[in-house]
């Protein structure tokens, strides 16, 4: 069997009362249809989803029980790339896509391994911004911890609220994760694919001998029953007016990292990238039952 780690702390997240969030959000925020952050809060056992949110977890779990795995995996991932980086003498952490905080979200973690470490997380979702706001001020550092409101499909106006936090030493390396943050664009054959450019991008704005990290769910070389179920997450989102879940190919994510050097192993799924860095009891009959295909890769001299 192989592993993922199902942290018991998982579940035990920080409740904001609705008033503070009322008075942090703005109005222009949709309320109307679920949120993929706040579902994914729920599927990892959080308490900051709201009743819709709920409902839509609840519909994918019927018709896709493994999906809550799948979604726990992808966190301790995020969790193993961490801590590994922070021990390769990584400090600085850029979190887009950062969802709804829990407990051990990436400062926690990184703290754990090394307590001068900075974290900017990033969100689109003005509510996981309001929330991730709340819970800084309780128990971050303001010189270290923070969190900006800005759309990874946007990659310059982006990278300009990060900078403009004064948080990160742009002359030191930055680790930037982007995990399950790009199946929500659609895929195109090729050059075409958005996501080609919308990285492409990325790589150049981050400092050379930075990391960049991603994780993108996949139907290549996974079971049958469950490429139909990925299909059906798919179709679901699309009826729920949620941000769709649209799977890549290996190859099409491998080209996200460009010519970077990858970090060993190398592009893999998701529970064999250094399960050496967390224990683990979310079992998988196989790694490919992840779903996810994921890796991290390193910006090389521009001179080489």
């Amino acid at each position: 069997m192989y592993d993922e780690q199902d942290s018991a702390s998982l579940g035990k997240g920080r409740i904001v009362p609705d008033a503070l969030l009322s008075a942090t959000t703005s109005p222009k925020v949709g309320l109307q249809h679920p949120s993929v952050a706040r579902v994914y809060d729920f599927l990892l056992g959080g308490s900051a989803y709201w009743a819709m949110d709920r409902s839509f977890a609840s519909r994918i779990l019927d018709q896709f029980p493994e999906f809550r795995d799948i979604a726990k995996a992808n966190r301790m991932l995020v969790h193993r790339v961490v801590r590994h980086l922070v021990r390769l003498g990584v400090r600085q952490f850029v979190d887009i896509g950062s969802g709804m905080f829990s407990t051990e979200n990436t400062h926690q973690i990184a703290n754990g391994v090394a307590p001068d470490t900075k974290v900017v997380y990033v969100d689109n979702d003005g509510v996981a911004v309001a929330h991730a706001e709340i819970l800084l001020d309780q128990e971050g550092d303001p010189d270290r911890h923070v969190v900006v409101n800005a759309d990874l499909r946007s990659p310059d106006e982006l990278w300009r609220r990060v900078r403009s936090t004064c948080v990160l030493d742009w002359d030191e390396p930055v680790a930037v994760l982007m995990f399950s943050a790009l199946h929500s664009l659609p895929p195109e054959p090729g050059e075409q694919d958005p996501a080609v450019a919308l990285m492409a991008r990325y790589r150049e704005l981050i400092p050379v001998g930075s990391y960049l990290g991603i994780s993108h769910i996949t139907s290549e070389g996974v079971p049958t029953e469950l490429t139909s179920k990925l299909v059906t997450l798919h179709h679901l989102c699309d009826d729920w007016h949620i941000s769709e879940a649209y799977c890549r190919s290996h190859g099409a994510v491998d080209v996200l990292l460009g010519d970077f050097d990858l970090v060993q192993p190398g592009m893999v799924w998701a529970p064999l990238w250094h399960p050496e860095e967390s224990a683990s009891n979310v079992k998988f009959a196989e790694p490919s039952h992840s779903v996810l295909w994921a890796g991290v890769g390193r910006k090389p001299p521009a001179s080489r």
